[in-house]
Protein backbone atom coordinates (compact mmCIF):
# COMPACT_ATOMS: atom_id res chain seq x y z
CA UNK A 1 0.00 0.00 0.00
CA UNK A 2 1.36 3.59 -1.18
CA UNK A 3 1.35 6.60 1.12
CA UNK A 4 -1.60 7.74 -0.13
CA UNK A 5 -3.67 5.20 0.55
CA UNK A 6 -2.62 4.77 4.18
CA UNK A 7 -3.27 8.29 5.02
CA UNK A 8 -6.81 8.16 3.56
CA UNK A 9 -7.10 4.90 6.13
CA UNK A 10 -5.92 6.80 9.02
CA UNK A 11 -8.15 9.86 8.00
CA UNK A 12 -11.03 7.50 7.56
CA UNK A 13 -10.53 5.98 11.09
CA UNK A 14 -10.39 9.08 12.93
CA UNK A 15 -13.72 10.25 11.48
CA UNK A 16 -15.40 6.85 12.46
CA UNK A 17 -13.66 7.04 16.03
CA UNK A 18 -14.76 10.76 16.48
CA UNK A 19 -18.79 10.22 15.05
CA UNK A 20 -18.07 7.36 17.66
CA UNK A 21 -17.34 9.12 20.22
CA UNK A 22 -19.80 12.49 19.83
CA UNK A 23 -22.46 9.63 19.38
CA UNK A 24 -21.73 7.92 22.62
CA UNK A 25 -21.18 11.73 24.34
CA UNK A 26 -25.18 12.43 23.06
CA UNK A 27 -26.16 9.26 24.47
CA UNK A 28 -25.04 9.28 27.95
CA UNK A 29 -26.47 13.03 28.23
CA UNK A 30 -29.79 11.71 27.27
CA UNK A 31 -29.52 9.42 30.25
CA UNK A 32 -28.40 11.72 32.48
CA UNK A 33 -31.37 13.84 31.93
CA UNK A 34 -33.89 11.45 31.78
CA UNK A 35 -32.79 10.09 35.12
CA UNK A 36 -32.50 13.32 36.41
CA UNK A 37 -35.97 13.89 35.42
CA UNK A 38 -37.22 10.78 36.43
CA UNK A 39 -35.74 11.26 40.07
CA UNK A 40 -37.09 14.87 40.22
CA UNK A 41 -40.51 13.50 39.44
CA UNK A 42 -40.77 11.12 41.65
CA UNK A 43 -39.56 13.74 44.73
CA UNK A 44 -42.37 15.85 43.96
CA UNK A 45 -44.75 12.94 43.98
CA UNK A 46 -43.44 11.67 47.46
CA UNK A 47 -43.60 15.51 48.84
CA UNK A 48 -46.98 16.13 46.98
CA UNK A 49 -48.23 12.36 49.34
CA UNK A 50 -46.79 13.04 52.23
CA UNK A 51 -48.28 16.87 52.32
CA UNK A 52 -51.78 14.88 51.44
CA UNK A 53 -51.44 12.56 54.49
CA UNK A 54 -50.31 15.20 56.07
CA UNK A 55 -53.88 16.74 55.59
CA UNK A 56 -56.06 14.05 55.59
CA UNK A 57 -55.10 12.88 58.97
CA UNK A 58 -55.80 16.89 60.22
CA UNK A 59 -59.17 16.58 58.53
CA UNK A 60 -59.92 13.57 59.96
CA UNK A 61 -59.03 14.66 63.36
CA UNK A 62 -61.20 17.81 63.21
CA UNK A 63 -64.23 15.67 61.69
CA UNK A 64 -64.11 13.20 64.89
CA UNK A 65 -64.07 16.03 67.17
CA UNK A 66 -67.22 17.61 65.90
CA UNK A 67 -68.76 14.33 65.65
CA UNK A 68 -67.78 13.95 69.36
CA UNK A 69 -69.31 17.34 70.31
CA UNK A 70 -72.71 16.55 68.45
CA UNK A 71 -73.16 13.46 70.22
CA UNK A 72 -72.71 14.97 73.69
CA UNK A 73 -74.85 17.99 72.76
CA UNK A 74 -71.95 20.41 73.22
CA UNK A 75 -71.36 22.71 70.49
CA UNK A 76 -74.85 24.69 71.86
CA UNK A 77 -73.93 24.77 75.50
CA UNK A 78 -69.97 25.84 75.36
CA UNK A 79 -69.72 28.67 78.40
CA UNK A 80 -67.09 31.17 77.63
CA UNK A 81 -65.40 31.65 81.07
CA UNK A 82 -68.52 30.30 83.04
CA UNK A 83 -66.18 31.79 86.32
CA UNK A 84 -66.47 35.27 85.07
CA UNK A 85 -70.21 34.92 83.84
CA UNK A 86 -71.61 33.30 87.63
CA UNK A 87 -69.19 36.60 89.02
CA UNK A 88 -71.35 38.74 86.70
CA UNK A 89 -74.47 41.33 88.36
CA UNK A 90 -77.18 40.63 85.94
CA UNK A 91 -78.33 44.19 84.02
CA UNK A 92 -81.26 45.82 85.74
CA UNK A 93 -83.11 49.19 84.34
CA UNK A 94 -82.92 52.10 87.12
CA UNK A 95 -86.01 52.39 89.01
CA UNK A 96 -88.19 55.15 87.84
CA UNK A 97 -89.13 58.53 88.97
CA UNK A 98 -91.91 58.79 91.15
CA UNK A 99 -93.74 61.59 90.87
CA UNK A 100 -95.08 63.51 93.72
CA UNK A 101 -98.26 65.81 93.36
CA UNK A 102 -97.78 69.09 94.25
CA UNK A 103 -100.35 68.84 97.03
CA UNK A 104 -98.22 66.75 99.18
CA UNK A 105 -95.12 68.34 98.36
CA UNK A 106 -96.46 72.30 99.49
CA UNK A 107 -97.56 70.00 102.75
CA UNK A 108 -95.69 69.50 105.93
CA UNK A 109 -94.67 65.74 106.31
CA UNK A 110 -96.49 65.82 109.63
CA UNK A 111 -100.00 66.87 107.75
CA UNK A 112 -100.14 64.12 104.95
CA UNK A 113 -100.56 60.48 105.25
CA UNK A 114 -99.00 58.71 101.81
CA UNK A 115 -98.99 55.38 100.85
CA UNK A 116 -97.91 53.96 97.31
CA UNK A 117 -99.09 50.92 95.34
CA UNK A 118 -96.96 49.63 92.81
CA UNK A 119 -95.06 46.12 91.58
CA UNK A 120 -91.86 45.10 93.41
CA UNK A 121 -90.32 45.48 90.03
CA UNK A 122 -91.79 48.78 88.87
CA UNK A 123 -94.05 46.92 86.35
CA UNK A 124 -96.33 48.93 84.59
CA UNK A 125 -99.83 48.86 85.41
CA UNK A 126 -101.68 49.12 81.80
CA UNK A 127 -105.29 51.43 81.88
CA UNK A 128 -107.52 48.40 81.28
CA UNK A 129 -106.56 46.58 84.78
CA UNK A 130 -106.43 50.55 86.64
CA UNK A 131 -110.04 50.78 85.18
CA UNK A 132 -111.43 47.67 86.25
CA UNK A 133 -109.98 48.11 89.83
CA UNK A 134 -111.68 51.19 90.13
CA UNK A 135 -114.57 50.61 89.14
CA UNK A 136 -114.78 47.16 91.48
CA UNK A 137 -113.45 49.46 94.55
CA UNK A 138 -115.98 52.40 93.82
CA UNK A 139 -113.48 55.25 93.35
CA UNK A 140 -114.71 58.32 91.02
CA UNK A 141 -112.25 60.82 89.29
CA UNK A 142 -112.51 64.26 90.77
CA UNK A 143 -112.14 67.55 88.72
CA UNK A 144 -108.33 67.76 89.26
CA UNK A 145 -107.95 64.35 87.74
CA UNK A 146 -107.42 62.35 90.87
CA UNK A 147 -109.53 59.75 91.86
CA UNK A 148 -111.06 60.06 95.08
CA UNK A 149 -113.31 58.51 97.71
CA UNK A 150 -116.09 60.00 99.42
CA UNK A 151 -118.70 58.45 101.96
CA UNK A 152 -122.27 60.14 102.53
CA UNK A 153 -120.70 63.19 100.78
CA UNK A 154 -117.41 62.99 102.74
CA UNK A 155 -113.94 63.29 101.13
CA UNK A 156 -111.97 60.78 102.88
CA UNK A 157 -109.01 60.46 100.41
CA UNK A 158 -107.22 61.25 96.95
CA UNK A 159 -104.89 58.96 94.64
CA UNK A 160 -102.95 60.31 92.34
CA UNK A 161 -100.73 58.59 89.52
CA UNK A 162 -97.41 57.20 90.34
CA UNK A 163 -95.70 58.42 87.08
CA UNK A 164 -96.21 62.30 85.45
CA UNK A 165 -97.95 64.15 85.27
CA UNK A 166 -99.97 62.63 88.43
CA UNK A 167 -103.59 62.84 86.96
CA UNK A 168 -105.61 60.57 85.80
CA UNK A 169 -107.91 61.85 83.15
CA UNK A 170 -106.72 59.55 80.51
CA UNK A 171 -106.97 56.20 82.83
CA UNK A 172 -109.78 54.67 80.51
CA UNK A 173 -107.80 55.17 77.40
CA UNK A 174 -106.20 51.83 75.89
CA UNK A 175 -102.71 53.65 75.94
CA UNK A 176 -102.78 54.72 79.32
CA UNK A 177 -99.64 53.37 81.63
CA UNK A 178 -98.52 54.27 84.93
CA UNK A 179 -95.92 52.64 87.78
CA UNK A 180 -98.46 52.91 90.50
CA UNK A 181 -100.72 55.05 93.00
CA UNK A 182 -99.89 57.66 95.31
CA UNK A 183 -103.18 56.65 98.24
CA UNK A 184 -102.76 60.59 100.33
CA UNK A 185 -105.41 62.21 103.18
CA UNK A 186 -104.29 66.07 103.97
CA UNK A 187 -105.02 65.39 107.47
CA UNK A 188 -105.84 69.29 107.90
CA UNK A 189 -108.52 69.18 105.18
CA UNK A 190 -110.22 65.82 106.74
CA UNK A 191 -113.59 65.98 108.47
CA UNK A 192 -113.02 62.99 110.10
CA UNK A 193 -108.67 61.80 109.66
CA UNK A 194 -109.36 58.63 111.62
CA UNK A 195 -112.77 57.28 109.74
CA UNK A 196 -110.80 58.94 106.55
CA UNK A 197 -107.55 56.74 107.38
CA UNK A 198 -109.46 53.68 108.12
CA UNK A 199 -111.48 54.09 104.68
CA UNK A 200 -108.35 54.59 102.83
CA UNK A 201 -106.87 51.06 104.49
CA UNK A 202 -109.64 49.09 103.15
CA UNK A 203 -109.29 50.68 99.73
CA UNK A 204 -106.15 49.90 99.92
CA UNK A 205 -106.32 46.39 100.70
CA UNK A 206 -109.15 45.78 98.31
CA UNK A 207 -106.54 47.43 95.53
CA UNK A 208 -103.63 45.61 96.69
CA UNK A 209 -105.90 42.49 96.63
CA UNK A 210 -107.46 43.37 92.66
CA UNK A 211 -104.38 44.39 90.98
CA UNK A 212 -101.60 42.26 93.43
CA UNK A 213 -99.88 45.57 94.33
CA UNK A 214 -97.99 45.87 97.63
CA UNK A 215 -97.68 48.89 99.60
CA UNK A 216 -94.74 51.48 100.54
CA UNK A 217 -94.05 54.34 102.35
CA UNK A 218 -92.89 57.17 100.42
CA UNK A 219 -89.33 55.99 101.67
CA UNK A 220 -89.88 53.10 99.57
CA UNK A 221 -89.82 50.89 102.30
CA UNK A 222 -92.87 48.27 102.66
CA UNK A 223 -95.60 49.37 104.84
CA UNK A 224 -95.28 47.29 107.58
CA UNK A 225 -98.32 46.66 111.18
CA UNK A 226 -96.22 48.77 113.48
CA UNK A 227 -96.23 51.63 110.55
CA UNK A 228 -99.95 51.22 110.91
CA UNK A 229 -100.21 51.21 114.47
CA UNK A 230 -98.06 54.78 114.73
CA UNK A 231 -100.39 56.22 112.06
CA UNK A 232 -103.31 55.45 114.24
CA UNK A 233 -101.68 56.91 117.25
CA UNK A 234 -100.83 60.27 115.18
CA UNK A 235 -104.25 61.03 114.62
CA UNK A 236 -106.24 59.65 117.51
Amino acid sequence: MDTTAFRWVLVVIAVVLGIAIYLFGQHQSRLRRRNAMETYAREEIDSAFIEDEQLRTELDSLNQMLRDDEDDDQVESISITPEREEQATPYSPPDPEIHVPRELRDRAEADIISYQLRHEDYRLITGEEASAAVTETGLQLDDDGYLEYREDGQLHFRIASLSPPGRLYELDQLDFVTVGFNCFIDLEDAEDPRAAYEAMLKKIDELVRVMNLKVYKSTQELLTISDVTAAREKIS
